[in-house]
C-alpha cells in the first residue's frame, strides 16, 4: 500500500519490470485500486479487506438479480 496516485504508479512499473514474462503471459497482472485502507497497511490483512468488500459487492449483485423488478411487465398469461 502506497500513498498518492504517482507514488502508485511509480511502484506499479516497479512491480512490473520485475516480473517475468511467463507469469504476465500467464494473466498476472499487478494493479492499482482506491482505498480507504491507510499506507502501510499489513498486506494480508489488505487482502483480507478487500475480499471481504469483494464477496459483499457479490452478494449484493446476486440479491439484486434474484429481486423481482416492479417496473419489468408481467409476462405470465
Amino acid at each position: 500500500m502506497v500513498r498518492g496516485k504517482q507514488n502508485a504508479e511509480s511502484q506499479l512499473k516497479t512491480f512490473e519490470d520485475a516480473q517475468e514474462s511467463s507469469d504476465r503471459h500467464e494473466g498476472w497482472r499487478y494493479f492499482i485500486e482506491k482505498t480507504d485502507l491507510k499506507a502501510g497497511t499489513d498486506p494480508a490483512q489488505a487482502t483480507q479487506h478487500r475480499q471481504a468488500q469483494l464477496e459483499g459487492r457479490e452478494s449484493k449483485a446476486l440479491q439484486e438479480t434474484e429481486t423481482p423488478n416492479s417496473s419489468w411487465p408481467n409476462r405470465q398469461r
